[in-house]
């Protein structure tokens, strides 16, 4: 019925995921900042544990920007 609506939805709706995983991935290089700053300062035998959680973290969202960003 109104084309041209649909379309303009459509082109905010991948803007909106784009957006999101972008942000997303501002959240997680945050996330790996706070964990090495933490690990820096407090000493434990699982520091090192939690580093390659949030640098396993911070790939699967860079990986998540380039998929939204070649599916849509």
């Amino acid at each position: 019925m109104f084309p041209q609506i649909n379309t303009y939805m459509l082109l905010v709706q991948k803007f909106s995921f784009v957006l999101g995983s972008i942000l997303y991935l501002l959240f997680a290089f945050i996330v790996v900042k706070q964990t090495t700053m933490m690990s820096k300062n407090v000493s434990d035998k699982f520091n090192t544990v939690l580093i390659t959680f949030a640098y396993l973290h911070a790939a699967f969202a860079i990986f998540l920007v380039f998929l939204t960003l070649t599916i849509l």
